[in-house]
């Protein structure tokens, strides 16, 4: 009797047993779903602050050479005014020269008309 007792006692428990058992896979289950899609959340995030570091970095790289060109620009123009300003200063001496090597002449007296 005892054995027929432990026999139905054992048929019963299976079912809870078997449910446990769906339950405990049904959460792994879930862990392991859980576990991938945060997997593939980290990865989409490095992956999007990939892009935007190379965008920061393109981004830079365009600022450098606008600031490159100016400062070319910049320089290029202060030379070309450089330029100018010694050409002045050579024209402006060959002047004074010109001037003080030139014999200064009396113009000619202007006779009175006669009567």
């Amino acid at each position: 009797m005892k054995t027929v007792i432990y026999c139905v006692g054992l048929v019963a428990v299976l079912p809870l047993i078997t449910a446990c058992t769906k339950s405990v896979e049904r959460a792994q289950r879930d862990v392991q779903r859980t576990h991938d899609q945060a997997v593939r959340d980290v990865e989409n995030k490095q992956h999007d602050l990939q892009v935007t570091r190379r965008e920061a970095e393109e981004r830079i790289a365009r600022q450098e050479r606008r600031v490159q060109d100016a400062a070319r620009e910049g320089s290029d123009r202060i030379k070309r005014e450089e330029h100018q300003l010694e050409d002045a200063v050579r024209a402006d001496q060959q002047r004074k020269e010109r001037r003080e090597t030139t014999p200064h002449t009396e113009p000619a007296p202007i006779a009175a008309p006669i009567p």
